[in-house]
């Protein structure tokens, strides 16, 4: 299935043409994509219509054997190549929502009745102490890589040349032998597909490598693991629990309390493998703007995060497991007119959830 429609293509064309030299950036619109991949493209003498074939292999591509969506990546790209020419980068951007949610099969972010955009918070301390660079060193370990094969009805489903689909996502340490992600992570599903049978969905978590320590893009991980069974999850919630061997690594901490937003901007702060990509922080520019009984809300002004992440608050305890991002136009925020709209699951919810319903688990946890 194509990722984009031809009137979306279209409109990428038109954004990529009027924003860039395109000739002079096709290497940079390739960058970390697969050089094998790249090297099967149709190479043409009009830079036009090079651009054409190039969006028009990656967008019948739906994944490399890595796990990592090309096309995905070249929107990436291609945002951070147009960053300053609002329309243009706009258009990419949004685009690159609507990959990111058919691909992904992430839930939707309604964002009809969002009251905080319109505020503008600026000229806030952002400085932090030595000691919460510190524990947010000590905490990384604790977020793996996780990459996820697709079954249906007890098969695995193949590339065109063979290989086995893998989704990707990031998971954490609950338990020293125990991840959490999301539950779409682990569905392995594009957006309008039917959720994964009940066999297959174990099969997919049984089938997870758990990527530990890969800390940039051009390393290799300190080690793969290789998870042994799913054993919780809540479609609701959308959350995962897998069991992988034990890695003797403190698990993250979780915040006893549900956190509420007031008046004052509350700051969170993400360790997350966007698209797959070795780990990243997002810190101090990420502020809670809405807290509801069902999930909790927060902008950015950096890359959406990937599905599965942690959300800390400053004492480094997660307060909620990241499960979707939309981007938006039209906010005032930290001075930009710009940024995604995060969504997490509240974690006490999660929490209460496990203890009502894998009370065993619960107490490996020690909830």
């Amino acid at each position: 299935m194509a990722l984009l429609t031809t009137n979306e293509i279209m409109q990428l064309r038109e954004a990529l043409i009027t924003g860039m030299d395109i000739a002079t950036n096709r290497p940079a619109l390739l960058q970390s994509i697969d050089t094998r991949f790249v090297a099967s493209f149709t190479a043409v003498g009009n830079p036009a219509a090079q651009l054409m074939v190039d969006i028009g292999l990656m967008n019948e591509t739906e994944r490399l054997p890595s796990g990592i969506v090309p096309l995905q990546v070249y929107l990436q790209n291609a945002a951070f190549l147009l960053y300053g020419k609002t329309s243009q980068e706009a258009v990419v951007r949004n685009l690159l929502d609507v990959v990111n949610q058919r691909a992904m099969g992430a839930p939707r972010v309604d964002i009809s009745n969002i009251p905080e955009t319109k505020e503008q918070i600026i000229h806030q301390d952002d400085m932090v102490t030595f000691a919460f660079m510190e524990a947010g060193v000590k905490a990384a370990p604790a977020v793996l890589k996780l990459k996820v094969p697709r079954f249906e009805n007890g098969q695995p489903r193949k590339l065109s040349n063979g290989e086995q689909l893998y989704f990707l996502g990031t998971g954490w340490l609950v338990a020293p032998s125990l991840v959490m992600t999301n539950h779409h992570v682990i569905n392995a599903r594009k957006d309008g597909e039917a959720n994964a049978a009940e066999a297959d969905l174990r099969l997919q978590a049984a089938g997870t490598a758990a990527l530990l320590d890969f800390d940039a893009d051009e390393m290799e991980p300190g080690s793969t693991l290789q998870a042994q069974a799913l054993e919780a999850w809540n479609t609701q919630l959308d959350y995962a629990i897998i069991r992988i061997p034990d890695t003797g690594r403190a698990p993250l901490r979780l915040a006893a309390q549900m956190l509420e937003y007031g008046n004052e901007p509350i700051p969170v702060n993400i360790i997350q493998h966007p698209g797959g990509r070795g780990k990243r922080y997002a810190i101090r520019n990420n502020l809670v703007s809405s807290s509801t009984p069902g999930e909790l809300r927060y902008f950015t002004d950096t890359e959406a995060g990937t599905s599965g992440s942690p959300v800390f608050n400053d004492r480094w305890e997660v307060v909620a497991l990241h499960r979707a991002s939309k981007y938006v136009s039209g906010v005032q925020f930290q001075g930009k007119a710009t940024a995604y709209v995060n969504v997490g699951t509240h974690l006490p919810l999660i929490v209460a959830d496990i203890k009502a319903r894998y009370a065993a688990l619960a107490g490996e946890m020690g909830l």
